[in-house]
């Protein structure tokens, strides 16, 4: 059995750090999360977004204390300089909230910090389009695959995705002429494959 390094800074007292600040701003604001390390060798976690029908904002405070700055939800009070949220998905990033000062420790106030954030978090969820229940269109095929490349038309624009069985997807994205371009390649790498 593996055994997994201890962070003893996870030994301070919850008052001394963001996350339960983070976690309490959010549900007051309403919006749904939960705790994700993307990948075991990351120190700390990040606070995700769960609203259905749209992209995940990864939300995370920034300390700088007597070492290398740290980010993560829940990071040390003593030295915060930052709050963020952030959409990654496969065609860019972007920030739905930036927060950051000049200098370590410039945040004097996490709970309105983090209240700044959440406020930004659900205006956000609020305006964006949720595509459950969307009508889907299918544009073009590559039967062999079953890929797909489809559209569906909302009051925000036309937004695309193209997915086959196989748990290959692009999208869904209002940047149709990219996602129409990844269907081309992957129909074409699978054509080669073939031959």
């Amino acid at each position: 059995m593996t055994s997994w390094p201890h962070d003893l800074s996870k030994t301070a007292p919850a008052a001394e750090r963001t996350g339960t600040i983070l976690k309490a701003a959010l549900t007051a604001h309403g919006v749904t999360f939960r705790v994700v390390k993307p990948w075991r060798s990351l120190p700390s976690a990040s606070l995700v977004t769960t609203a259905p029908g749209q992209p995940a904002v990864w939300i995370d405070a920034h300390s700088h204390t007597n070492g290398p700055a740290v980010s993560g939800y829940d990071v040390p009070l003593a030295g915060l300089f930052g709050v963020s949220a952030v959409i990654t998905d496969d065609f860019n990033t972007r920030h739905v909230h930036c927060d950051f000062t000049e200098a370590p420790a410039d945040i004097t106030d996490p709970a309105a910090a983090a209240d700044a954030m959440a406020s930004a978090v659900a205006a956000h969820l609020a305006a964006y389009p949720s595509l459950i229940g969307a009508q889907w269109v299918t544009i073009a095929s590559h039967p062999a695959s079953r890929t797909e490349y489809r559209e569906a038309v909302t009051s925000h624009g036309t937004w695309a995705r193209a997915s086959s069985p196989t748990g290959y997807t692009t999208g869904p994205s209002l940047d149709t002429v990219s996602v129409w371009g990844a269907y081309q390649r992957r129909v074409a790498d699978l054509t080669a494959e073939t031959r």
